[in-house]
């Protein structure tokens, strides 16, 4: 691993940094922990499914902490640890966490809107990529030096094209446009109000 490389992950470590994304992390593992180590069903009851409204009404949020499949979970936590930190830092952890419950709900009213049920951090993590890689569009983060804007256009054409096309029908397009456009509204109020991001943003704002 290259010094910058090592550098970055040392930032990433830095937990009382990140307090809010490290928590995410956690509660997430948990819950899928839960469901592999004994049964699905055991964590159903947080999953979003239309039929169970209006009872299951928390379930618009915890949702987004229920993973059942191990490469949904490692993309989306992956996301969460190499982005979110970033994001949490650059606007304060209050403000970080309103945006994932945010998205998160906006996530499920799509969810709702279609009349279906649905899993996973996903809307979250759209928020997140699409914050970060818009506010910083061409610095070249990316693997081979690619602007980071190009991320966020590939994934909103992509998701575009599979609801167009039925492409991947048990992916949450929807869900994702919706954390996608939660992203963009928040970048689009907070992003004069940043915190230097080397710097510990705290509580402030």
């Amino acid at each position: 691993m290259s010094a910058g490389g090592r550098s970055k992950v040392a930032e990433i470590a830095k937990a009382r940094r990140n307090p809010m994304s490290v928590l995410f992390v956690f509660i997430s593992v948990v819950v899928f922990l839960v469901a592999r180590m004994s049964d699905p069903e055991n964590v159903r009851f947080l999953a979003f499914d239309t039929a169970e409204l209006p009872h299951r009404w928390y379930a618009f949020i915890t949702y987004g902490f229920v993973h059942v499949d191990l490469n949904h979970i490692v993309v989306n936590m992956l996301i969460l640890i190499w982005v979110g930190v970033w994001v949490e830092r650059l606007i304060g952890s209050r403000r970080y966490t309103v945006l994932v419950f945010s998205a998160i709900i906006a996530g499920g009213l799509s969810l709702f809107i279609r009349q279906t049920a649905g899993i996973g951090f996903s809307a979250a993590a759209a928020a997140i990529i699409f914050y970060y890689h818009c506010a910083f569009p061409w610095k070249r983060e990316l693997p081979l030096r690619i602007p980071n804007i190009v991320l966020p256009i590939a994934l909103f054409v992509l998701s575009i094209m599979a609801i167009i096309f039925g492409w991947l029908p048990s992916v949450g397009h929807f869900p994702h446009i919706a954390g996608a456009l939660i992203g963009l509204i928040f970048l689009t109020v907070f992003r004069t109000q940043h915190n230097p991001i080397e710097e510990d943003p705290g509580e402030s704002r």
